[in-house]
Formats: structure tokens, C-alpha cells, sequence
């Protein structure tokens, strides 16, 4: 069983980005309830302070989590720890784009706790590769940001790397491009986050 997260900006046409089976779980988070019910998604759990949700009366026909409004953590934090006392195959759908970039970057944070969660909305793929030896297929831009650093290699790139020692804020690999079929990816400390961007 997969556990599907999906928080704002939702993407416009989730079903395309992922299939969703009858026994996967969908937590939705706080406002991106609204625009979940547009697209007909199935819902298992909505959880938020509900500040931002319009249709406050159809909220009774789900299980909710609902949280204070004043808190430590994000909505979408709080959810995908729950994500993870379900499951270790976690989704997050959205909280990419949107306004309020600062929940873009809170988003980024989780990887620090779980490590293999991925990251997608209906233009981008986030995901953090670790030590080792790694292939990415051609068709996206890729960039790759050290988490916080790392010492890496690229191979089969336009714009190849030998043992570069990349920090969390450097924009050196930025928009780099497989050459062939994949482009391997040689981390041999650290981590990094890869974010695959459409063309």
C-alpha cells in the first residue's frame, strides 16, 4: 500500500501524474480539500486546522485529523507523518508551487526525516539520492543541490562533474541535461536532492 499526500498547489490533473488504487490511502491536507473534490479523487482522511477550506460542510462526510490552529509543525508535515505510521511508500502531490514559498522550502525539510519520500506535482519530481551509484533517464531538465553537502560526480551529462564537493545553496548543477539514455549520478558522501523538471 502506497499513501498518497496531497497538499497546495494541487496540480490540475492528479489522476495523471498517479494511479490511484482501491487499497492505496489518500490524505488530503487542510485547503487542498477543495480541489481534490473537483477531481473526483477518492478521500480517506483530511487533516488541517480547516482554515482554508470552503466547502466547511461537505468536511462531515470524512474522517478528519483536525489540528490547532497555532502549532509547531505544517499541516503537510503532520500529515506525512501520519503517511508514515501507515506505510514507507509515501507520495506527496503538490507543495511545490503556489504563494507561499516558505512552505516549499518547509516541504524540502522532510527529507531530513524520511528520506525516500518523493515529491511530485504536474511539472517537477523531487526526490534525495544518498551515497552510491545512481542512473536517471534522459527528458528532464535535472538539478541537484547538495542536503547539506555532498562530493559528487556526473557522468553522461552535458555538463559533466568529478568529485565536486556541492552545498546545499551552490547553483552550479542547476538545468544540467542527461546525453544518453541515462546520465549516471556518482555520490560518494552527503546527500542530494535531485528536483527533474519538465522541459
Amino acid at each position: 500500500m502506497k499513501v498518497i499526500v496531497i497538499t497546495n498547489q494541487v496540480p490540475p490533473k492528479i489522476k495523471d501524474l498517479i494511479e490511484i488504487n482501491d487499497e492505496d490511502y489518500v490524505i488530503v491536507v487542510d485547503g487542498a480539500f477543495d480541489s481534490v473534490l473537483k477531481q473526483k479523487i477518492k478521500i480517506d482522511l483530511v487533516v488541517g486546522d480547516f482554515d482554508s477550506v470552503k466547502n466547511v460542510r461537505k468536511l462531515k462526510k470524512y474522517k478528519l485529523h483536525q489540528l490547532e490552529k497555532e502549532k509547531d509543525e505544517t499541516d503537510t508535515k503532520v500529515a506525512i507523518d501520519l503517511a508514515y505510521s501507515m506505510s514507507q511508500h509515501v507520495i506527496l502531490i503538490g507543495g511545490i508551487q503556489g504563494n507561499r514559498i516558505e512552505h516549499f522550502l518547509a516541504n524540502l525539510t522532510i527529507f531530513k526525516q524520511y528520506n525516500n519520500l518523493l515529491i511530485i506535482d504536474n511539472n517537477s519530481k523531487i526526490y534525495l539520492l544518498s551515497k552510491g551509484k545512481h542512473l536517471i533517464e534522459k527528458n528532464n531538465y535535472i538539478s541537484f543541490f547538495g542536503y547539506n553537502e555532498a562530493i559528487i560526480s556526473l557522468e553522461n551529462f552535458k555538463y559533466p562533474l568529478k568529485q565536486y564537493q556541492l552545498n546545499n545553496f551552490d547553483p552550479l548543477c542547476i538545468s544540467n541535461e542527461v546525453n544518453n539514455i541515462y546520465g549516471e549520478v556518482h555520490i560518494y558522501s552527503g546527500q542530494v536532492i535531485v528536483i527533474e523538471t519538465k522541459k
